[in-house]
This record gives structure tokens, C-alpha cells and sequence, in this order.
């Protein structure tokens, strides 16, 4: 049997000042770090086969900080990269508000309804997930596997 776990990268500096990030990234912050470590300690007597990761900094460096001492190899799949947010990356989330509201409500309470130029939808996401996570259970059929990404 296959045990997958999902884990989301650990808390960035644009995620406590509640800017977007998409595709682009910011540094883990302290309780980001200790998140992750946290989480590898409550992981440690798991033996662990695979490691995927998006490609992002944030979830190698979770990543990393779970593992610890373990040497495993972090296999990154852009199948599993953030949603892109195109002009909305690194702006803060008051201003997004302030200067597009209906789409920022549709973001944050009717995906369904989110459209933004350029950018992925909710469906678009949701179907690239989809076939990778389909792609890890068609390559493992039983162990442990960790999978750190996004929420």
C-alpha cells in the first residue's frame, strides 16, 4: 500500500506581510523553519522512498528542513508549481483589493468564477494536479512518499 504525504512549503516572509507569490518566491521565515524541522521530528521513524517537490525555493528549503540528516534525492515537478498569478505576484493582498476587488473576492470565495489574463484558472490547477499526483501513484505502488507543495 502507498502512504502519500502531502506537506505545504512553511511560512515565507510574503506570506506574513500577505503578499501573492505564485510563481515567484520568498524566503522561509523562522517559524517556517522550525515548522518544517518540527514536522521531520514527527516524521523521523518513517522510512521514506521518494520525495517530490514543487520547484520553488520555498518547498525545497521545507523540504530540506523535514528531512534533516536523511539523504534522499528531492525530485522536483513543475506539475506541482504554485498557481500562477501573473501581475498579482508580489503585490500585497490589500492592494489587489483595493485595485481589483470583484476578481479578488472571486480568487478568495468563487474559484469557479476567477479569471485573470494570462494566468491559470482554478481548473487549470486543479487538472495539472491531478495528473501528477496520478503519475506518482502509477509509479509507486506501495511505501512512503512525501510530497511538499503548496496549499
Amino acid at each position: 500500500m502507498l502512504h502519500l504525504y502531502i506537506a505545504r512549503h512553511g511560512q515565507t516572509q510574503w506570506n506574513v506581510e500577505k503578499r501573492m507569490q505564485g510563481w515567484l518566491d520568498s524566503d522561509l521565515t523562522e517559524l517556517g523553519l522550525y515548522n518544517a524541522r518540527a514536522l521531520g521530528k514527527r516524521l523521523k521513524d518513517i522510512e521514506l522512498n521518494q520525495v517530490y517537490i514543487s520547484p520553488s525555493k520555498r518547498t525545497e528549503e521545507t523540504a530540506k528542513n523535514i528531512l534533516g540528516s536523511r539523504r534522499l534525492p528531492l525530485v522536483k515537478d513543475y506539475m506541482f508549481k504554485e498557481m500562477s498569478l501573473g501581475s498579482w505576484e508580489g503585490k500585497k493582498q490589500e492592494d489587489i483589493e483595493r485595485d481589483e476587488p470583484d476578481l479578488f473576492h472571486a480568487y478568495f470565495h468563487h474559484p469557479e468564477a476567477y479569471r485573470q489574463p494570462g494566468c491559470e484558472t482554478f481548473f487549470d490547477l486543479e487538472s495539472r494536479v491531478r495528473l501528477a499526483l496520478q503519475t506518482i501513484l502509477d509509479s509507486h505502488s506501495s511505501g512512503n512518499v512525501l510530497l511538499v507543495t503548496h496549499s
